[in-house]
Order: structure tokens, then sequence, then C-alpha cells
């Protein structure tokens, strides 16, 4: 197949933009796959993102340059805003060709994507009055929250983009019943776990326990600061940059934590090494995750994930002891304790993190799924003899 994806990357990289550079790499071993990317970080202020959400003329132009060369049997399109805005969408419907579109957040109907501000989960937009954003503190700046909430309210009702997507792509059974709650019909989404390497050697513990993500609120990384010291500050490896990055070492050294590393931003090697013996990986976030990257690159080396019972992350662990209460630091301690002194525990749980990796995260299957759903949004624009 001839396949175009589409991607604006993000300001700090992160698993989303990993995934679609690892995605196009795996398509291309059976098929004919172009890459039409933009950069967020290179737009500059909120006026011109706003801008370019609302006009994307220019990336229009280039993008329909893209296709008409390559002459697409599918597009499958991943994060739009602010680069690309609705220009993937109204191209495919241009050019009558089928659209497929992973839903890796809740942007959808969220104009800022985490359906979580000022501490909580939100759904103050979803039903469309999208002036929550700039009542309430969803983004850095009120230019930037105009920006975003006009063009997801135009983009929804206006232009009606998701009308112009045959297939959407879930993640996470999470995520498919979340689009459903949204008004999606069941017939128009398909859940395709994403992927990961699966051949690397289980990992050899030692005594560090490893987060990889955004450094931002939603995570819930003062919870798990508060859960370290009442663990009595073992060795963690904090990887990952952010807005909360200096907030989050003044409150490492006020709660004397020595044992904690904070790393910063690492390259694929550098966090292949740190997995490779750790104990655990916590992910401890107050909003409903879809489907992590980092937890998945854990669970394939054996590592056992102590998650919060929030969004898709439920459905990744086996033992319930390792699902905690959302912002309850004693939960968390107590999970990750359990998975320090018992080391059957740990083994059970390493056993099941590598199996549900080998059986659902890895790259033929991964493969497979997608090339089904690009038969089917192809074979639903085909008219019935």
């Amino acid at each position: 197949m001839r396949i175009l994806v589409a991607h604006a990357f993000y300001r700090i990289p992160g698993g989303e933009d990993r995934y679609v550079e690892q995605q196009v790499e795996l398509l291309r071993e059976r098929h004919q796959v172009e890459l039409f990317s933009a950069r967020n970080e290179e737009l500059k202020g909120s006026s011109e993102a706003a801008l370019r959400m609302l006009a994307p003329g220019g990336v229009r132009k280039r993008l329909e340059a893209v296709a008409r060369g390559l002459a697409p049997d599918v597009i499958h399109v991943h994060n739009i805003y602010p680069a690309l805005g609705a220009a993937v969408h109204t191209l495919a419907r241009k050019l009558d060709v089928p659209l497929v579109m992973t839903v890796h957040n809740h942007r959808l109907r969220c104009p800022n994507g985490y359906r979580f501000t000022e501490g909580q989960v939100c759904d103050r937009c979803v039903g469309g009055n999208h002036l929550h954003a700039l009542m309430h503190e969803c983004f850095p700046s009120k230019g930037q929250a105009a920006g975003y909430a006009t063009a997801l309210w135009i983009d929804r009702f206006a232009r009606r983009v998701d009308t112009h997507v045959d297939l959407f792509i879930a993640p996470s059974r999470y995520m498919a019943d979340r689009l459903g709650m949204w008004g999606i019909s069941p017939d128009r989404v398909r859940m395709v776990r994403n992927f990961t390497d699966t051949s690397a050697r289980p990992a050899t513990p030692a005594e560090h326990g490893v987060y990889a993500g955004r450094l931002s609120s939603e995570k819930g990384l003062d919870v798990l600061l508060e859960a370290l010291k009442r663990c009595g500050d073992p060795p963690f490896e904090l990887l990952g940059d952010g807005p909360l990055s200096a907030p989050l070492e003044k409150m490492a050294s006020d709660l004397g934590l020595h044992n904690l590393k904070f790393r910063g931003r690492v390259d694929r090697v550098e966090l292949d090494r740190l997995l490779a013996t750790a104990r655990y990986f916590v992910m401890p976030s107050l909003s409903d995750e879809n489907a992590p990257l980092a937890v998945f690159e854990a669970m394939a080396r054996g590592v056992p994930p102590v998650v919060s019972n929030r969004g898709g992350l439920p459905e990744l662990v086996q033992d319930s002891a390792l699902v905690t209460i959302p912002g309850d630091p004693e939960d968390l301690a107590r999970a990750i304790e359990a998975l320090r002194r018992d080391d059957e525990l740990r083994s059970r749980a390493s056993r099941a993190a590598r199996d549900f990796a080998v059986s659902e995260l890895g790259p033929d299957r991964h493969r497979d799924q997608l090339e089904a759903v690009y038969e089917a949004a192809v074979a639903m624009r085909v008219p019935t003899p």
C-alpha cells in the first residue's frame, strides 16, 4: 500500500513522537510510506500557532504536493495541533482518500488535550463550550488558550473534521470507550495498542525504580515524591523534563530525598540502560492516561509497573495490588514497598508484564492490525455493487 502519515511533532518530545517515528519505520518494511511532518517548536508564539490552526493554507499546499506525488491509498494522521491544523482532514476530503486517525489524547473534546486542569480531571469543554479553557488555568497564557479554544471549536462545529475521519484508532480500551461517550459510533473505532520492541532481554533487577515522561502536574509526581519519602528514600531515577522540573527538584530537596536522581531528558540508549536493571516502574498519573509508551517499554523488559487507577493504565497491570489510588501517596508507597520487599511478588509481576508485552505489544502484531484498519478504511470507500 501507499501510506501517507502526517504528524505535528511537539515542542517537548515525548512518547507520541517516538511512536510515530517507529511506526513509519515498521510500515516501511512492507509498504511505501511518506511522513509529512511539521514542528510545533518552529512556530513563533501563540499568535502564529493560532493562525496556523485556523488557516493552515501554506501547510495545505505543501501537503497536497506530497499527496499528489505519492497518490496514497490511505492517509494516517496523528497529532495535528497547532502546526498542521485541519489541513490533513481537508485534503483527505478533497482528494477522496480514506483517512485514519490515531487518538493519542483528549484533544477531540478538550483544548489542552489532557482533560485535566487546576489539579483535577475536567470535562467542562466536552459539551462544546470551549470558553472554559479561558476561564481556567488550562494553558500557560490566555492567548494560547484563546487560540486553541477557537480553533478546536471551529474544527469541531464548523468544519466538522470528525466526519472526515473514516476510522479512529484507539490505543486502549479506555480510549475506545471514551470515543463512544463522545458520540463516535463504535463502527468507526478500532482498538490497536501501540507497540514496542519486545526482543530485549528481561531486566536484571537492582534496587532502583524508574519514572519516564513529562514533568507536569497531571502526572502526579508530587505524589510520587511523597510516597518515596514514606518508603525511606529508596534509589529512584526520574527521567524527563517539563514545567515542573525546578519545583520538583526543590520539593525533593525539602523532603530530603537524596537517592532520587533527576536525569532530565535522556536518549533511548540511556533509557534502556536504566530499565535493564530497574526493579519497578511508576506511572502515578492523576489524569486519564491513554497508552504511555514508557510503560510499554518497561513492560517489554519485564519491569513491573505501579500505576494509578486512571484511564488506560489499569488494563496493563495483571496484579490489582499494583494499581493505586490516584493522588494517595500512602497507597503508592504501599505498592512500591511491596515490589521492593517481596521477591516473589516482583518475580510474578515481572513475568506478567513481559508476557503482556510479548502477546499484545509486539511490532508484527501492531503492523498486522494497522494493515487491517487500512484495508477496512479503503473498503468503506468502495461502492457496493
